[in-house]
């Protein structure tokens, strides 16, 4: 199985996306089952503001195909060069979480597992996905000149150090990242693997709700 996750920009505000595909047939209908649980998902979205109940839509629909939902991960609103703007839409019912509104765009993003798996993801060793927290000054020329190129181009959005290999060296790149990190300039994201091991399937989409109800935009 193969996820793709992806998000674009155009001056900072973000459209975010995902799909899985798979060659195995042992995992088809876990795929089905995850986008049809998406499209359940937008539907209640569409009626329904409060994002605890678009949770529990999700893992019914979820359950009803024998499966399992990701209970550690979520959806979650957007902002201007921020991936993660506040809410969260979990993925299955959290009571008491703030609502969606107007104005408001996010992603909704079903993680669906196989019924006997753990149902929650841990970190695995590897981080390849940073983000600066802000921009401050270390005093370090490097760094800095690291820190400034990141800031100017992304700001927040998150990045992969493969893209900056060539201008400052692979394993140079490296030694940046490990000492802004320490100096809490920038985050590190882990990769995540479902606790049991079992496969997880994703899709997910982006919209917006504006004055005439939802809108997909991706």
């Amino acid at each position: 199985m193969i996820k793709i996750d992806f998000g674009v920009h155009v001056d900072g505000y973000i459209a975010d996306t995902a799909v899985s595909i798979t060659f195995n047939p042992d995992h088809r209908l876990l795929l089905e089952a995850a986008e049809r649980t998406l499209g359940v998902a937008i539907e209640t979205a569409n009626k329904e503001a409060r994002t605890g109940e678009i949770g529990r839509a999700i893992y019914k629909e979820a359950s009803r195909y024998g499966f399992k939902t990701i209970e550690n991960l979520t959806g979650h609103t957007l902002d201007r060069y921020l991936v993660h703007a506040g809410k969260s839409i979990p993925n299955l019912y959290v009571p008491g979480m703030q609502a969606l509104k107007k104005g408001d765009v996010f992603a909704i993003e079903p993680f669906v597992t196989s019924g006997t798996a753990a149902g929650y993801v841990v970190d695995a060793p590897s981080q390849t996905i940073f983000s600066l927290l802000g921009r401050r000054k270390t005093g370090v020329a490097e760094l800095d000149r690291f820190a400034d190129e990141i800031w100017n181009k992304r700001k927040t959005l998150p990045f992969t150090p493969r893209w900056y290999a060539l201008e400052f060296g692979r394993d140079r790149v490296n030694g940046i990242l490990s000492q802004l990190v320490k100096r809490r300039i920038l985050r590190s994201y882990p990769t995540l693997v479902e606790a049991s091991g079992k496969p997880v399937a994703q899709f997910e989409q982006t919209m917006a709700l504006d004055e005439d109800g939802l809108v997909v935009l991706t």
